[in-house]
C-alpha cells in the first residue's frame, strides 16, 4: 500500500443460492469510517494509536500490530455482519448487534478474510459468510475490525478495533446460501 491516505471506497455485497446462483449484486460507495479510522492517521505525530476497542475500552495500541485479515471463523476481526440498523454515527466502536460464527440458529459461518485485488490506487478485501444455519438470514449492517496484539507501551495485550460500519438495505442471506462482502478502498498516494 502506498504511503498516502485512504480517501474513500466501495463495498460490494453478492448473495448466492444454496445452487450458487447470484440472487441478488448491491454495490454502493462506502461512508462510513469511524473515529478510531482518523485517529489512526494522527499516529506517525505520537507513535500510538488511541483508540475505543469493541468492547468499549479506551486504549493506546501499538499500529503496527494491526491486521484485518482474520483466518476463517474467527468472528471478532476482519469483516463483520450484523442485524442491527441503527443509523451510522462516527463515535460507534462496534457493530450494534454482530452475528456470530456458527451454525447455529442465527448464525454465519465466517470465511477468511483476503485481499483479492491490489494496485497502487485500491486495495480490495473479501470475506464471505455461508448460512448453514437452517432458517434465512437477514444482515442489515456490515464493518471490519482489525486485531492489535500490543500496546503502545510493549506489553503484549490483544484488542480488536473496529474501522468502519456501515448500515445497508437489508441483505437476505437464504438458507444454505452465501453472502461475499468485498470492501475496496482508494488510496491517494
Amino acid at each position: 500500500m502506498s504511503d498516502g491516505k485512504i480517501v474513500g471506497g466501495d463495498i460490494e455485497l453478492i448473495v448466492e443460492d444454496k445452487d450458487g446462483r447470484v440472487v441478488k449484486h448491491v454495490r454502493k460507495p462506502m461512508d462510513s469510517f469511524v473515529k478510531n479510522v482518523n485517529w489512526l492517521l494522527n499516529i506517525y505525530d505520537k507513535n500510538a494509536w488511541a483508540v475505543t476497542d469493541i468492547a468499549g475500552a479506551n486504549v493506546n495500541v501499538d499500529p503496527i500490530t494491526a491486521s484485518v485479515l482474520a483466518p476463517a471463523g474467527e468472528d471478532n476481526y476482519g469483516m463483520l455482519v450484523g442485524t442491527g440498523s441503527t443509523a451510522f454515527s462516527i463515535t460507534q466502536y462496534s457493530l450494534v448487534s454482530k452475528i456470530s460464527h456458527g451454525t447455529g440458529s442465527g448464525q454465519l459461518s465466517y470465511g477468511e478474510q483476503s485481499i483479492v485485488d491490489y494496485d497502487d490506487d485500491f486495495e480490495q478485501w473479501q470475506r464471505s459468510f455461508d448460512n448453514n444455519s437452517g432458517a434465512d438470514i437477514t444482515v442489515n449492517e456490515i464493518g471490519m475490525a482489525c486485531k492489535t496484539t500490543k500496546l503502545a507501551d510493549g506489553t503484549s495485550e490483544t484488542h480488536y478495533i473496529l474501522l468502519v460500519r456501515d448500515v445497508i438495505t437489508p441483505v437476505t442471506v437464504p438458507n444454505g446460501g452465501r453472502l461475499t462482502v468485498k470492501y475496496k478502498f482508494k488510496i491517494n498516494p
